[in-house]
């Protein structure tokens, strides 16, 4: 997960089963796992893929704390809550990563053709010369605009004569 850019953090508690006690820290989704790091001792208690996943559901702990439970492949439940801004947009934002992963293609993707390479590199091509038209134009318009000041400046000397 180290290698994986972070999509969002959350401020929120983690539930230690084995304390039986809610740990304050931050709870980080990337494309695809999930992790909670304490704030007291920036250690990452819980990281897991989100392809062990196989619930997520919005939950209350004690009737009283609406919680995001997530359910693992080997039966392990993680309870968190406290979630900010909202727990329903926390669990919106992890259940949309989740389902994106669960609907995307096992498969590796397949190899790009040469064709495939060549209609990029023009596209590219024609981007870039598009972009550079565009630059030439500008700089063309400011040689119009050098040069009508040169020739009101050469007018205004004949006056002057």
């Amino acid at each position: 997960m180290s290698r994986e850019v972070c999509v969002h953090s959350w401020p929120c508690s983690y539930y230690l089963e084995p304390e039986k006690r809610w740990v304050p820290g931050k709870h980080s989704l990337t494309s695809h796992s999930l992790r909670f790091t304490t704030d007291k001792t920036r250690e990452a208690l819980v990281s897991f893929p989100l392809s062990s996943v196989i619930e997520i559901r919005k939950e209350a702990s004690h009737f009283v704390f609406s919680s995001i439970t997530v359910l693992e492949k080997d039966h392990l439940k993680h309870w968190f809550s406290s979630l900010q801004p909202s727990r329903n947009a926390v669990f919106s934002i992890i259940e949309h990563f989740w389902r994106e992963l669960l609907l995307s293609p096992s498969e590796a993707p397949l190899p790009v053709t040469k064709g495939k390479q060549l209609t990029g590199l023009m596209a590219c091509s024609q981007k870039r010369l598009e972009e550079t038209a565009r630059v030439l134009h500008h700089q063309g318009e400011q040689l119009d605009s050098i040069t009508k000041g040169l020739d009101k400046m050469e007018s205004d000397l004949d006056v002057a004569d």
